[in-house]
């Protein structure tokens, strides 16, 4: 059996695994994987994942891809880049030892925000073609809170995010994207000014939401309850916390999710919280996720 490894909006009311079809006009994410699965995320110069900035600060741009045929991660390319409304595309590099690369995120680029650039929503794209002209895009979760965003009052990450960790190498049968946000309603702290934006930083006593789909690369399908059993994730020293999929605000984004609230004992430090799907082929998908916990 070949190994799986994936990669990584308050949804408190619990979806239950009904045996409904999953329809084939989903507007988000795609049906299928395409040639070239991508991912990508921002982050601070300083490696944490956010999506809030303001003029004159500098956004990294992380990236990687997957060929669909082959399922491996793509080290090279015919050309990588992010393309930014009015501005210069953003080319990027492929570097796993680079200080912004994040694990299996080793092709990175930064782009500098023009001190008179437009405040509000940035629709970046992420394209890529492989040498043997396969083609792949990566677009934001259409959700406003966590797109990238250009701001003159941008809310500051709470600190530094998790150092680099060990990209995967091989051959993939699926791939998930994943992120997490800070949940409105923590149970022991106060909510942030802004809620649902992008972070791997988290405070004791917050709330931890982990959002996250894919795509079997064998079948090319989206991963939902058509052909996943059981989804959870686990936190170190606290137990398995089960993974919702269904529809989230107006525009019908559909994804996995759920909350943990941060226990005010929790240790400090770094944390793996570890995801696994279970495929009603009998094969099991898991990411580790990195966090950081502060006080």
């Amino acid at each position: 059996m070949k190994r799986i490894l994936t990669p990584a909006l308050v949804a408190l009311a619990a979806v239950a695994f009904a045996h409904v079809a999953v329809a084939d006009t989903l507007p988000f994410p795609a049906v299928h994987s395409g040639d070239v699965f991508v991912i990508g995320q921002t982050a601070t110069t300083n490696g944490t994942m956010a999506n809030y900035f303001a003029p004159g600060s500098t956004v990294v741009f992380r990236a990687y891809a997957v060929d669909g045929k082959t399922h491996k991660a793509l080290t090279d390319a015919k050309y990588f880049y992010v393309t930014i409304p009015n501005q210069p595309n953003v080319k990027l590099k492929y570097d796993p030892t680079a200080a912004v690369a994040l694990g299996r995120y080793a092709w990175t680029g930064t782009w500098t925000v023009p001190a008179n650039y437009a405040t509000g929503l940035v629709n970046i794209k992420v394209l890529v073609q492989s040498k043997t002209k396969r083609r792949g895009s990566f677009v934001q979760m259409p959700v406003p809170t966590s797109q990238l965003t250009i701001s003159t009052n941008p809310p500051a990450p709470p600190g530094t995010g998790p150092g680099g960790t060990t990209g995967t190498t091989g051959t993939l049968d699926a791939l998930v994207y994943a992120d997490s946000v800070n949940g409105t309603r923590p149970a022991g702290a106060a909510p942030r000014p802004v809620g649902c934006t992008q972070t791997n930083v988290f405070k004791r006593g917050e709330q931890f939401v982990l959002r996250t789909w894919g795509f079997d690369l064998t079948s090319g399908a989206i991963l939902s309850i058509d052909n996943v059993t059981e989804a959870h994730y686990t936190v170190p020293g606290q137990p398995n916390v089960a993974l919702n999929w269904g529809s989230h605000g107006t525009a019908k984004v559909f994804f996995w999710t759920n909350a943990w609230n941060i226990p005010a004992t929790y240790p400090l430090g770094n944390a793996t919280v570890q995801i696994s799907f279970t495929l009603t082929t009998g094969k099991v998908a898991t990411l580790d996720y990195p966090i950081t916990i502060i006080p």
